[in-house]
C-alpha cells in the first residue's frame, strides 16, 4: 500500500512540475524626472515605451 501511495505521490509531483507554466509579466517603476522634464531611471533600469504609451524603466536582462 505504501508503494502505491509513494508511486501516485510521485506521478502528481512530476506532472505538477511539467505542467506548462504562465508568462512571467514585467514589473516596471516610474521614472525620475528633471526639473526640465527628462526622465532618467536607476541603475540596472532601462528607459522604455510601453504599448500604451507610458514612459517606464524597465529592468535590464543579462
Amino acid at each position: 500500500m505504501k508503494l502505491k501511495l509513494a508511486a501516485i505521490c510521485a506521478t502528481a509531483f512530476v506532472l505538477t512540475a511539467c505542467s506548462q507554466q504562465e508568462e512571467p509579466t514585467p514589473v516596471f517603476i516610474t521614472p525620475e524626472y528633471d526639473k526640465y522634464g527628462t526622465p532618467s531611471c536607476p541603475a540596472g533600469y532601462d528607459l522604455a515605451t510601453t504599448e500604451a504609451g507610458q514612459t517606464v524603466c524597465n529592468p535590464v536582462t543579462q
